[in-house]
């Protein structure tokens, strides 16, 4: 296993642990009609190693990126990534505000983020060899579906009963969560 592959593992194992941790303070913070402190106790520990979790996860798979020897040919450019990133946080920020009009949110900056890291992450494990050309193409399907996922459920959110908006918001954790354990398997079977 190569420097860069380990390290982009462990930064998908640690924003797989991320996830779960944020599921479990969501389903103990957010429930509907009950008031808690959401930073405190409990559930202030829980916030924390979400937190803790989900940027060491992010900085460990970027050094991992950092990592694939130069020179190696990467399917997407992380350059136009970002840019791209940017663009689409931008756009996605007008469309759901003034068409869906849904007050903007954390989550679509988590989501168009998370979007943009994993793109990167499949791309450098492609060019470092970790990952066939096959399972790139499948990561891309399994990328696309939890963002589609996740964007549906981030515009309708506000439009749901308060029992279902809070299932609805542990959908996108799940989807990503899940496409990170995918693209572990795959990285590694």
């Amino acid at each position: 296993m190569s420097s860069a592959a380990a390290k982009m593992t462990i930064g998908q194992i640690l924003l797989v642990v991320c996830c779960v941790f944020y599921l479990i303070w969501w389903s103990l913070s957010y429930r509907p009609n009950e008031t808690v402190n959401r930073a405190g106790g409990l559930n202030g520990l829980l916030l924390l190693v979400t937190a803790v979790a989900g940027l060491a996860g992010v900085v460990m798979s970027l050094q991992g990126v950092i990592a694939v020897p130069e020179g190696t040919p990467a399917k997407l450019n992380g350059t136009y990534l970002a840019v791209g990133g940017v663009i689409a946080y931008v756009l996605l920020l007008i469309l759901t505000n003034v068409i869906f009009h849904r007050q903007t949110t954390t989550e679509l900056l988590l989501i168009v983020g998370w979007m943009v890291l994993e793109l990167t992450v499949i791309s450098s494990l492609n060019a470092d060899g970790k990952l066939s050309d096959a399972r790139f193409w499948i990561m891309i399907v399994v990328l696309a579906a939890a963002f589609l996922i996740s964007m549906i459920l981030y515009v309708l959110y506000y439009r749901m009963e308060p029992m279902k908006a809070f299932y609805a918001a542990m959908v996108p954790l799940i989807t990503e969560g899940v496409s990170m354990v995918v693209l572990l398997v795959l990285t590694w079977a």
